[in-house]
């Protein structure tokens, strides 16, 4: 059986799991646990906010462009609305979220303009602060949209480390369990949630072999990973479900920033970023 090049997210289980997976980690990780636990409450809101659109309809229609195209998006009514619930619900549920209670009488111009510049990684445009809440309301159209795509007609395209259905970059990459897919690496999209599969030990943004190698935090674990080309000096988070199984991308990615520092102290710089935590 051909193996699947792109796997298609789960709206259904991506969010509440990623939440739970938050929480857990807020448990066991002191020094990120205010954010982390922040984090489980947005990541709970987007699940709830898609479960209305299979109960009650909203948002009314989610924009459904056939490519899914980040550079061709134009934003509308749908995604403002889905901001406004989140920022309400996050106000109403957490006292860190404090700096959204003003959101509703923002001008949606410059919500658009926080929205362009978040897919464009243009991250001067959007204050770092709003930009998770930002992201998740993009999220929540993305990976619904994303999950009604035929994903046997996606390729990877010109350029292999941009998600072939939406275009936009990887969060992380997961070295996959069970059945045809078991010990492949699949990049996963901080958009769409979609899933394609790259070779492993290849650089993501040269496609070098030779001068990849892989870091971690000592007493940090096997399962999280910097892997990094000492040719083009990039890197992107490696994630082994073998290690743990439990791991979410974007969770663990959040709870791993140590990493991030040391590859930074070390010259290398991170190909894609995480919308659910913007450098200030």
């Amino acid at each position: 059986m051909e193996l699947p090049f792109v796997i298609p997210p789960n709206p259904r289980q991506i969010f509440r799991e990623r939440s739970e997976r938050l929480r857990q980690l807020s448990q066991t990780n002191p020094a990120l646990s205010g954010y982390l636990g922040l984090m489980a409450d947005l990541t709970g809101i987007q699940h709830e906010l898609y479960e209305a659109t299979v109960t009650e309809g909203f948002p009314a229609a989610l924009n459904r462009a056939p490519a899914l195209d980040i550079e061709t998006w134009r934003p509308g009514a749908n995604w403002h609305e889905s901001f406004r619930q989140i920022a309400a619900r996050m106000v109403a549920r957490s006292p860190a979220a404090d700096g959204l209670a003003g959101i509703g009488r923002n001008d949606e111009a410059e919500w658009d303009d926080w929205a362009d510049g978040l897919l464009a990684a243009d991250l001067e445009r959007i204050d770092a602060g709003l930009a998770p809440f930002v992201a998740a309301a993009l999220q929540l159209h993305w990976t619904l949209a994303a999950a009604a795509l035929d994903a046997t007609h996606l390729n990877a395209g010109a350029a292999t480390h941009h998600c072939p259905a939406c275009g936009f970059l990887p969060v992380a990459s997961v070295l996959q369990t069970g059945g045809d897919v078991q010990g492949l690496r699949y990049l996963v999209c901080g958009l769409c949630g979609s899933q394609w599969n790259r070779p492993r030990i290849h650089c993501i943004q040269c496609g070098s072999s030779q001068h990849v190698a892989y870091f971690g935090i000592e007493g940090g674990g096997e399962a999280v990973k910097a892997e990094a080309c000492g040719g083009c000096k990039t890197y992107v988070k490696s994630m082994n479900r073998e290690k743990d199984n439990g791991l979410d991308p974007f969770a663990d990615d959040l709870a791993s920033l140590s990493l991030d520092l040391l590859m930074a102290e070390d010259g290398y710089q991170r190909l894609g970023f995480n919308p659910l935590l913007i450098p200030g």
